[in-house]
C-alpha cells in the first residue's frame, strides 16, 4: 500500500491534466467524466474513486492551480506585492484560456451554497483578500500608502478587477489583463 501512494497521487494530477485539456477542447457542457476516465487511462470507476462528480473534479483542478500559485509566492525571491503577483498571473493565464474559462464557469456555478466550489471560492477569497489587507496595511505603516485607504476595500476591489478582467479577456483576447490590474491596483494605491 504504501507503495502505490505515489503513483496514486501522479494518477490524481494526470486526471488533473487531462480534465482542464479536455475542458479546453470541448466546453463545460462537454466535458463528461466518462471522457476524462478513457484519456486517463483509469476506468470510470477507478475516477470516481479520486473523485465524486465532476463538479468536485473541476473544483479540484482549479483548488490544484491555487496551490500551486501560493507555493510560488510563498517562495523565496517571490513577488510580495500582490497586485503585481495577480498582475503576471494574469499574464500566465493569456496562454491559458480554459483554466481561465474553467474559473469563470465554476466562479459563477459557486454562488449556489450547494455546489461543489461554493466553500472553494469562499475560502480562496478569504485567503487572498488576507494577503491583500495585510499587504496594504505593512505598507501604510511603512508610509507608501495613505492610512486612509480602507485595506478591505482595496482588496475587495482588487479581486473584483482580477475576476471582472478575465470575464471581459474571454469576449476580448485583446484585452491587456495584466496591463489592466496593474493600472487598477496603482490607481487603488494611490
Amino acid at each position: 500500500m504504501k507503495g502505490s501512494y505515489p503513483k496514486g497521487v501522479a494518477k490524481r494530477e494526470e486526471i488533473l491534466r487531462v480534465t482542464l485539456e479536455i475542458f479546453g477542447r470541448e466546453g463545460e457542457r462537454n466535458t463528461t467524466l466518462r471522457a476524462i476516465a478513457e484519456e486517463s487511462n483509469i476506468s470510470l470507476t477507478g475516477l470516481m474513486h479520486y473523485f465524486a462528480s465532476k463538479d468536485h473534479l473541476l473544483t479540484e483542478v482549479l483548488r490544484a492551480n491555487d496551490n500551486a500559485a501560493e507555493q510560488r509566492y510563498n517562495a523565496p525571491g517571490a513577488v510580495r506585492d500582490p497586485g503585481e503577483f495577480l498582475a503576471l498571473a494574469m499574464a500566465a493565464n493569456t496562454a491559458d484560456a480554459a483554466r481561465v474559462r474553467l474559473y469563470v464557469t465554476l466562479a459563477a456555478a459557486s454562488t449556489d451554497p450547494g455546489h461543489p466550489a461554493h466553500a472553494y471560492f469562499k475560502t480562496r477569497f478569504a485567503w487572498i483578500r488576507r494577503v491583500i489587507v495585510d499587504y496594504v496595511e505593512a505598507e501604510q505603516r511603512a508610509g507608501r500608502v495613505d492610512r486612509g485607504r480602507d485595506p478591505a476595500l482595496l482588496a475587495t476591489a482588487l479581486l473584483a478587477a482580477a475576476d471582472g478582467v478575465q470575464l471581459q479577456w474571454l469576449s476580448d483576447p485583446r484585452i491587456d489583463m495584466a496591463a489592466s490590474v496593474r493600472g487598477v491596483w496603482r490607481a487603488l494605491l494611490g
